[in-house]
């Protein structure tokens, strides 16, 4: 609880990480709701905050379709997962009563609003810290609390758009590439989750709350920290992918194999270069000139694409990849998504898990020992609320 320690359990290991943690997660769509989920997964009491209408990820996609029915999407079902719902409408006296009583009660605040939003609804970080100096306040936003475009409307996809992304994924300068799957909120809600822990862990040294912020952009940027340190520091860096037809380095590629799978293959240096030769079995192309070192192939890049194209459509793809993996190479399959769902690499580590409703999703980013985090789906809207100013110990009565 936010206003006190938290006391310790007799059995600390047999509690979830972050057990006794309060949390009003007043976030929408994907990217704010993603750190609430995390923090819930690990056992904090997670407590979604939401107008009458609900969160329009709700009904942002169609519901579950075939074995599995649920009463919202499938989005927010996995997003809001292992949460509590509260349904409060701020311009109304009483609720704005329980919200300001709850976050008195609160360890953490979490919102990704609109800055119209925040100021209008009063949950900026100020107003709140006024209340619950203790209170640490994560506030997720497109390009970031300050600047020109900060109060520029950003969703996932024109967060990568405007950090250079979609030029960085495309194979070449003329179109961008977007990548499916709300791949920048997922990320950016799981960067915001670790400035949260970073704050909590301040605030057990110092008694105060913080603001911790987290943008679409800023999280695109860390990204591609990699290829912006290059493009940063030396002349002429390429900012762009190539395509596979026409690879800086051969060994850095994908092949067909003779069983039409795909195999990824990453001989990077000239240290990987006689294992590759020895595991490719590729002995024969050595022989020629422009292959006779490893700087020498470099040379001739597309040839040896052309060559390994025919080489590795002899055999199927295990058989290159148990040579490969053998002599020390970089490899893997190049699955479909499909693929993975069922491989057994992903079952043995429990990467995948089954929500109460049952759908299926990807567990945490991280393992921790000893620990299994629940996985009940997300909730109804407003389903939660008798329980949860019961366990906050909030009246409900309007303020004077």
């Amino acid at each position: 609880m936010s206003g006190e320690s938290i006391a310790p359990s007799p059995d600390p290991a047999s509690e979830p990480p972050l057990a006794g943690l309060r949390v009003v997660d007043m976030t929408i769509w994907m990217a704010g709701p993603v750190t609430g989920m995390l923090l819930a997964d690990l056992g904090a009491d997670v407590v979604k905050v939401e107008s009458t209408n609900g969160d329009p990820t709700r009904s942002h996609t169609a519901p579950t379709a075939g074995s599995v029915t649920t009463k919202t999407s499938i989005s927010y079902s996995t997003f809001n997962r292992n949460k509590r719902s509260i349904a409060l409408d701020l311009s109304s006296s009483a609720d704005r009563g329980t919200f300001d009583r709850m976050i008195e009660q609160a360890d953490v605040f979490i919102t990704n609003m609109s800055p119209t939003t925040v100021t209008k609804l009063a949950i900026d970080a100020d107003s709140l810290h006024a209340a619950n100096p203790r209170l640490v306040y994560a506030r997720g936003s497109g390009l970031g609390p300050t600047g020109p475009r900060a109060n520029d409307l950003t969703q996932d996809m024109t967060g990568m758009a405007y950090a250079g992304m979609l030029f960085a994924l495309s194979p070449d300068q003329e179109q961008p590439f977007a990548p499916p799957g709300a791949l920048n909120d997922v990320i950016t809600g799981t960067y915001l989750f670790s400035g949260v822990l970073a704050a909590l862990l301040r605030r057990a040294r110092t008694g105060r709350g913080e603001t911790v912020t987290g943008s679409l952009l800023q999280s695109a940027l860390w990204t591609q920290m990699g290829l912006v340190g290059s493009v940063a520091n030396t002349k002429g860096a390429s900012t762009t992918g190539r395509p596979r037809t026409d690879p800086r380095n051969a060994l850095l590629n994908q092949y067909r194999a003779g069983d039409g799978r795909w195999i990824a293959v990453a001989a990077v240096n000239a240290r990987a270069w006689d294992a590759f030769v020895t595991g490719a079995q590729i002995e024969h192309l050595v022989a020629d000139p422009r292959f006779a070192t490893y700087a020498d192939m470099l040379d001739h890049s597309r040839e040896m694409r052309v060559e390994l194209d025919r080489h590795f459509a002899t055999q199927p793809a295990d058989h290159w990849l148990e040579r490969l993996r053998e002599h020390g190479v970089w490899c893997g399959p190049v699955n479909r998504l499909g693929d993975v769902l069922t491989d057994e690499q992903v079952a043995a580590n429990h990467y995948l898990t089954t929500l109460s409703d049952g759908l299926r999703t990807v567990s945490m980013p991280f393992t921790l020992d000893g620990f299994e985090p629940s996985a009940a789906a997300g909730p109804d809207l407003d389903a939660d609320r008798d329980a949860v100013l019961r366990d906050w110990g909030v009246d409900s009565s309007p303020r004077p």
